[in-house]
């Protein structure tokens, strides 16, 4: 934590707070990473080639492939439901303003 010195400010005789400052990376940018490390091992695993018969997606197709399309999509999955449920949030907030 760092002290900040008076700023000058008349209203508060004191003038002095004390302001907590973090240092390297936030603990959602870890747990990313980890998720990012983990999904790159197990495609690195998995780099067989597979049959795949999905609409008009009809071969063979490495398998890393597929799991990165399937890690993208459940990712966009997320983002998206949490995109929704952060907007019905607001909206309710506003409307009991």
């Amino acid at each position: 934590m760092r002290r900040r010195e008076d700023m000058g400010d008349e209203g508060d005789p004191g003038g002095k707070d004390w302001v907590e400052r973090r240092e390297g990376p936030s603990p959602k940018v870890i747990v990313a990473g980890i998720l990012v490390l983990v999904i790159l091992l197990f495609v690195l695993q998995n780099g067989e080639r597979t049959q795949i018969q999905f609409l008009f997606f009809d071969g063979l197709y490495p398998l890393w492939t597929l799991l990165v399309v399937g890690a993208t999509l459940g990712f966009a999955a997320g983002w998206l439901i949490s995109a929704a449920r952060a907007r019905r949030r607001m909206a309710r907030r506003a409307r009991d303003d």
